[in-house]
């Protein structure tokens, strides 16, 4: 089926321009390379990796699944199926609901149920066609999508359609029409048990014999054009006669990086032209890894990235030691100040420090906004609070990666005596010396007051915090002795890796996803215990990379 429309990749229907920035770092950065957003070019946070993907996108996925013979169960849970069913329905109440048979096929609870008989029915017309109120009744074209829609969904739920829906399917049948309102008119024909009349399959099969030729966006139409042929030939009972040399070095190109859409468009046509199996191995291994536990799959082409993220992949190529500098990040930066983007005062920071650090400018200038931005008070505090220390840090430290020099605040003491109180007093002690002011740590966070809390990883809801609280009980000379090595494997190393993301760490506190932030938190404390506890890759990728602590 069609949806609102096709976008084939050009990198993977044709040459495809390569990432900019990308030779310029060695394997071991290769993980960042999964986080990487094809909306913006920023990265985008790990734990949109446990997404699944949106309810058109899952459709396709799941029926190339079924299309491959493969298992395509879910045990999504009542929440997620009500989630995915109320923003499908919400782009359209028709196509919407043919997105949600494949979750339904696949025991994916109430996607769809005995309500979705009545709704669709009473989308049909006196004419016998139905109407999708969200794309409205724009001719023929227009009543034959929604119709072929609320077809697919009456079946998938064993009903069967209106005979006055069949007597205006058959008027249309005399009058030729495009191919794709033709495919359309043949499958709802044959979703209604009626014969399809060979005059409909009256199409020469589309050339590929030009396929080398062609621009993109005209791939992108050959593909649909050659599915809709495809769809018409098997509902007049034809095996449809296809060049399939081309069709799977097609395939072969885009198995890994298609659209969900057009991957099932491909794989459809290559199946009716009877391609081998092994043609389709790629595919599955593709959709195979972008499994989610519950059965649904994950779109990476869809995550967005943004600049907060980008700047700690930058922080944790740093600390790794890893080379700076990215022209695709600054490209991304380019792009979004072309658009007129503002953001509020965080965001602002977060791009300046990003575009310093991804042009490799760090002994450069400063940008005069950046340096009144970080000499404002009301950016950034003369006086910080517990209430305030996050917040604090974390413009404190985009500060010092834009390059603009910080006041040292007044930091009013407070008692230790919660774990929030703790974590907001680390963070100020790590924050004035990751912006260049240790110096600066007030008197009253010491080791001594910290080191309970430091042997203590239970007693924080974030492995982040955790850190941040190891991180200030060591910077005035806490010991790392046995107790704490043993607290840092609980509530540090126990933390590692996610599914193609083995060197970051998991957020905690019942959040199995993994951070960057977390992770920048995890490798800024093993450098600064030395490399002791091996948690940052080495420069050849290789985790576990020691020194000794002297």
């Amino acid at each position: 089926m069609t949806g609102a429309g096709v976008a084939v990749c050009a990198s993977l229907l044709s040459a495809c321009a390569g990432t900019p920035g990308h030779a310029e770092h060695p394997p071991a950065t290769r993980q960042f390379d999964l986080l990487i957003s094809e909306q913006n070019g920023y990265h985008y946070p790990p734990f949109l990796r446990e997404q699944p993907a949106a309810p058109e996108a899952q459709s396709y996925a799941l029926r190339t699944l079924s299309e491959l013979g493969r298992d395509a169960v879910t045990t999504m849970s009542a929440e997620r199926v009500a989630s995915m069913r109320g923003e499908a329905l919400s782009a359209s109440p028709l196509w919407g609901r043919t997105w949600l048979i494949p979750l339904d096929r696949a025991d994916a609870g109430s996607a769809l149920g005995a309500d979705d008989v009545k709704s669709v029915e009473g989308l049909r017309t006196e004419g016998g066609w139905y109407v999708d109120p969200v794309l409205g009744d724009d001719g023929d074209a227009g009543r034959l999508g929604a119709t072929w829609a609320a077809l697919d969904v009456l079946r998938a739920l064993g009903r069967q359609g209106s005979p006055d829906t069949g007597d205006w399917l058959r008027s249309l049948v005399a009058t030729p029409r495009p191919l794709d309102e033709s495919a359309a008119l043949a499958s709802a024909l044959r979703l209604l048990d009626q014969p399809v009349p060979a005059t409909l399959a009256a199409f020469d099969t589309p050339r590929t014999s030009d396929w080398v030729t062609l621009p993109p966006g005209s791939r992108t139409e050959r593909l649909l054009d050659t599915y809709h042929y495809v769809l018409i030939q098997e509902a007049v009972g034809r095996r449809p006669d296809l060049d399939r040399r081309t069709w799977e070095a097609v395939l072969r190109e885009g198995a890994v990086t298609l659209s969900f859409e057009n991957l099932y468009y491909l794989v459809h046509v290559l199946k009716a032209a009877g391609s081998p199996a092994s043609v389709f191995r790629p595919v599955v291994g593709r959709l195979e890894n972008d499994r989610l536990d519950d059965g649904t799959l994950r779109d990476p082409q869809a995550y967005v990235g943004n600049p907060d993220a980008s700047l700690f992949v930058e922080r944790l190529r740093a600390i790794a030691g890893w080379p700076l500098g990215d022209r695709r990040l600054v490209a991304a930066l380019d792009r979004e100040e072309r658009s007129g983007t503002v953001g509020d005062v965080t965001e602002r920071l977060s791009r300046a420090a990003l575009r310093r650090v991804a042009t490799g400018a760090t002994g450069g200038g400063v940008d005069e906004h950046v340096t009144r931005l970080c000499a404002d008070p009301d950016v950034l505090p003369r006086v910080v609070t517990e209430q305030d220390a996050t917040l604090w840090q974390r413009r404190a430290l985009d500060c010092a990666d834009a390059g603009a020099e910080i006041a040292t605040p007044e930091v009013r003491r407070w008692k230790l005596d919660t774990p929030a109180r703790t974590v907001a007093a680390a963070t100020v002690a790590v924050g004035l010396t990751d912006s260049g002011q240790r110096d600066g740590i007030p008197p009253w966070i010491t080791s001594a007051a910290l080191g309970q809390w430091a042997r203590e990883p239970s007693r924080f809801t974030s492995v982040y915090d955790y850190t941040v609280v190891v991180r200030a009980y060591s910077l005035p000379g806490g010991t790392v002795d046995a107790s704490l090595r043993d607290a840092l494997g609980r509530g540090v190393t126990a933390y590692r890796g996610c599914a193609g993301l083995d060197d970051l760490y998991q957020v905690g506190g019942g959040d199995p996803a993994c951070d960057l932030k977390t992770t920048w938190g995890v490798w800024a404390l093993d450098r600064q215990l030395g490399g002791t506890m091996g948690w940052v890759p080495s420069r050849a990728g290789e985790s576990g990379e020691r020194a000794e602590v002297r």
